[in-house]
This record gives C-alpha cells, sequence and structure tokens, in this order.
C-alpha cells in the first residue's frame, strides 16, 4: 500500500485517479478547493483509507497550511492535479484571472513539492498533470496554456532536482477529456479531429497517472506523457485539405 496526495481530487480526472488509487488499496490524502459535498462522499464510500484537505491553491498561506497538516505524513506519491482555466479574449485579457490561473496551475505544485520534499519518501513519484495546451498556442486560454507549458518545464527541473533520491517526476497532457471543466468549452471538432474519433474519459488518464506512480515505470523520468488520442499529431490545414 502506497499514500499518495493528490490535489484536486474531487472532480474530473483528479476524482478518477483518487478512486482508482483507492480501489487498490492506497491511501489518499485529498485537497480539495469547494466541493464539500463530492468529498464527503469520497469519506463515506472509502473511510480511513481517505483523508480530505480543504484548500485554496491560489493562496500561499493556505498551501502552507495544508503542508502544516501533512508535516508527520511520509507519501510516496504527489499528484498535482488541480487546475483552473479562464476563456478570455485578448483585449479583454484580466491580470487577476492570469495570477490566479499561475499561482493553481504552476505555483502551487512547486510550493507543495518543495514544502513536503522531506515527506516524500526516497524511490517516491511525482506526477504533474499538464496539458497539449502546452504545446501548442492558446486563443482564449493563454494564461492556461502558458502554466501547462510552465509545469511541463518544471517537470524536468524537479526530475533533474530529485533523481539522486530516485524519486521519479513526470508529466501527462491530456488532450480533451471529457469532465466538467470541458463541458462547455469542448468544440465539436475535437472529436471530428482526433484519429480515434471521440474523447478521452478521466478514466484513460487516471490509467496512465496509475502507471507512472508504480514501480512497472521505474525508468521513466522527466517525460511528459501526450494521451491525447492523437490529437496534436493532426495538421488541420492537411486534414481540410483531404475532404476536397
Amino acid at each position: 500500500m502506497k499514500t499518495i496526495l493528490v490535489t484536486g481530487g474531487t472532480r474530473g480526472i483528479g476524482r478518477a485517479i483518487t478512486e482508482k488509487l483507492l480501489e487498490e488499496g492506497h491511501k489518499v490524502y485529498l485537497v480539495y478547493k469547494d466541493s464539500a459535498e463530492q468529498a464527503t462522499v469520497l469519506t463515506e464510500k472509502y473511510g480511513d483509507k481517505i483523508t480530505v484537505l480543504q484548500a485554496n491553491l491560489a493562496d500561499s498561506e493556505q498551501i502552507q497550511q495544508a503542508v502544516e497538516q501533512l508535516k508527520d505524513v511520509k507519501l510516496d506519491g504527489i499528484v498535482n492535479n488541480a487546475g483552473i482555466v479562464y476563456l478570455t479574449k485578448w483585449d479583454e485579457l484580466n491580470f487577476d484571472e492570469w495570477d490566479e490561473t499561475l499561482a493553481v496551475n504552476l505555483t502551487a505544485p512547486v510550493k507543495l513539492v518543495h514544502g513536503l520534499r522531506h515527506n516524500l519518501k526516497d524511490g517516491g513519484t511525482i506526477v504533474n498533470i499538464a496539458s497539449v495546451d502546452g504545446f501548442v498556442a492558446a486563443f482564449d486560454t493563454v494564461a492556461y496554456a502558458a502554466s501547462k507549458a510552465a509545469l511541463i518545464s518544471v517537470t524536468k527541473s524537479l526530475a533533474a532536482i530529485l533523481g539522486y533520491r530516485g524519486i521519479r517526476v513526470n508529466a501527462i497532457a491530456p488532450g480533451w477529456v471529457e469532465t466538467e471543466m470541458t463541458a462547455d468549452t469542448m468544440p465539436d471538432e475535437s472529436k471530428e479531429l482526433t484519429p480515434l474519433k471521440r474523447n478521452a474519459k478521466p478514466e484513460e488518464i487516471a490509467n496512465v497517472a496509475r502507471f507512472l506512480l508504480s514501480d512497472q515505470s521505474g525508468f521513466v523520468n522527466g517525460t511528459t506523457v501526450t494521451v491525447d488520442g492523437g490529437l496534436t499529431i493532426v495538421d488541420y490545414t492537411l486534414f481540410k485539405e483531404s475532404e476536397r
């Protein structure tokens, strides 16, 4: 049995990762922001196999409080999953939203890993949930894409820094995943352009996270696994040309 911290673990990809770990008998410490009802459902279902902590990861003081709550916990893994996205036109760019997005998606993972560096066991694993948005240009989600690109870079740096302790750090870059976050923003073209002709289920991202957290990926370090059904290999212009 392993002990793993999962942020944003009550919904979407985080919920799928949390439940997969719990069903396999692992102990999960879950950080959530405002989904208390979902957190209660999980605690009622899994009992003492899960411990929930409430924290707004945009707030440095609350991050520090969470670290303090975990001071006596030895961790085998950390999954930095919590994330936010704002859809904002360039001419209406809101720098409060920009700051919040980078705080949650980029700075919080670094602060948590740094704050819990002595809690994480030698040979432990860290998985950062990035996005294929970190590979390409953004239009209405510039802050989100920037934060995910930077998280991919941070993943490499942490892998290099912590490698001497046998700690592996990897990232996952999902494409379009059917979650609460994407329900109102997912374009129909996401399926059209994906070679598999569908979007991912949260459980499919959780399966990859499980692999990266396990000993089966023992020599995988500092990399980002793209899980997008082939979306990023398609050139839109060439695709449309083929339809002529």
